[in-house]
């Protein structure tokens, strides 16, 4: 009985040790976007702002703190993978006003986070952000928002996030 008893007490361990590294594997996803960042006009030399993207809680939740390099535009984000839906979400507000609750998954190398949410008279507007690391282990970032229910995109930023280096 006491063999028994010590089989299963280690099965359930290895069991609860094999869980919580996949979950910890998950937790990593999104990684590749941690760093101290100037964010480009996608394809230019244009400087839009800069980005500070870190780990934090344990290494389970990544915060953005972005300010626009010509204006006084500032925002944050935090971003988690959630276990119990099995997706990643990210909560962002701004000095506009504006609040933004996305979520989504990893798919083929590429974040894509989404929401859509409803307007006045029935409208609604739809918002799909991809993060992507390139070869050179910069980040792209595009957003881009629909106002038929995903039939038509409109990318309203397109961003290439590149690492400060120091001099």
């Amino acid at each position: 009985m006491l063999k028994q008893i010590i089989s299963i007490f280690f099965l359930l361990s290895f069991s609860l040790i094999s869980s919580q590294n996949s979950i910890d594997h998950k937790y990593a996803e999104f990684n590749f976007w941690i760093g101290e960042w100037n964010v480009y006009k996608h394809n230019t030399d244009t400087i839009v702002g800069k980005s500070k993207i870190e780990a934090i809680i344990d290494n389970k939740v990544i915060k953005e703190t972005y300010h626009a390099t010509t204006s006084k535009f500032k925002g944050t984000s935090l971003n988690k993978y959630n276990p119990r839906t099995n997706q990643w979400e990210q909560f962002w507000v701004d000095n506009s006003g504006l609040t933004l609750h996305i979520i989504g998954n990893l798919n083929d190398g590429k974040m894509i986070l989404e929401n859509t949410i409803n307007l006045q008279k029935n409208n609604t507007l739809s918002n799909k952000i991809t993060w992507q690391q390139n070869e050179d282990k910069t980040v792209r970032q595009i957003w881009s928002q629909s106002k038929d229910k995903g039939k038509t995109w409109k990318v309203i930023f397109d961003g290439d996030y590149k690492p400060i280096v120091d001099n």
